[in-house]
């Protein structure tokens, strides 16, 4: 009593004997036994002995010059190489300290707080600061803070969360005289810059 066309009846059986084959499979191969068994193994292989292991070079693009330890952006390093240049005016100075103040402030998301020490160790990405804009070894920073051309160090004053009052002593080396340099000078009657009017 076999149907006439037992085509259907075959497939379905080869389906389903498939099936029950796949689950054991599956069963067979994830269980705690195999797992260990594998694991077992794995530790039992020698592994090849090395006295010290050779680093990997890291892959460079031949456009990209790579920037060794403690180094920054060489754009950067030119920039700063412009302080404190005897064929520029003075004023250069204090744009190029408040140039460096602006790449970190979009870099870090504002202005570096404290004083001419704690803006000098956040420019150059020291005591704890990250980034790294301002070369640390730098002829314009001694006992750790920015100083003007003529061994000063800078004052800065904070106007808003992203500029920065910079003042240059100048020739006379006395703070706050006439002879004072200022990039970005404070608005009236805020830092040292008097209220205007009466």
């Amino acid at each position: 009593m076999f149907p006439k066309r037992p085509g259907p009846y075959l497939i379905a059986f080869l389906l389903i004997l498939l099936i029950v084959l796949a689950v054991w499979l599956f069963q067979a191969l994830t269980s705690d036994v195999v797992i260990q068994a594998v694991q077992k193994k794995q530790a039992e292989r020698p592994r090849p002995v090395t006295q010290d292991p050779i680093p990997t070079p890291m892959p460079t693009n031949p456009g990209i010059p790579r920037l060794a330890p403690g180094s920054i952006d060489p754009a950067l390093q030119a920039q700063a190489d412009g302080l404190h240049n005897l064929q520029e005016p003075p004023e250069r100075d204090l744009e190029i300290v408040a140039d460096f103040i602006s790449t970190y402030s979009k870099g870090i998301g504002g202005n570096p707080i404290g004083d001419n020490a704690d803006i000098t160790a956040a420019l150059t990405g020291t005591q704890g600061h990250k980034g790294r804009v301002f070369p640390q070894n730098h002829r314009a920073i001694r006992n750790g803070q920015l100083i003007d051309r003529w061994g000063t160090p800078f004052w800065f004053h904070p106007n808003s969360g992203n500029q920065m009052e910079i003042r240059s002593a100048g020739p006379d080396k006395e703070m706050f005289t006439a002879d004072d340099l200022v990039q970005n000078p404070s608005p009236s009657g805020l830092g040292v810059t008097p209220q205007s009017g009466g």
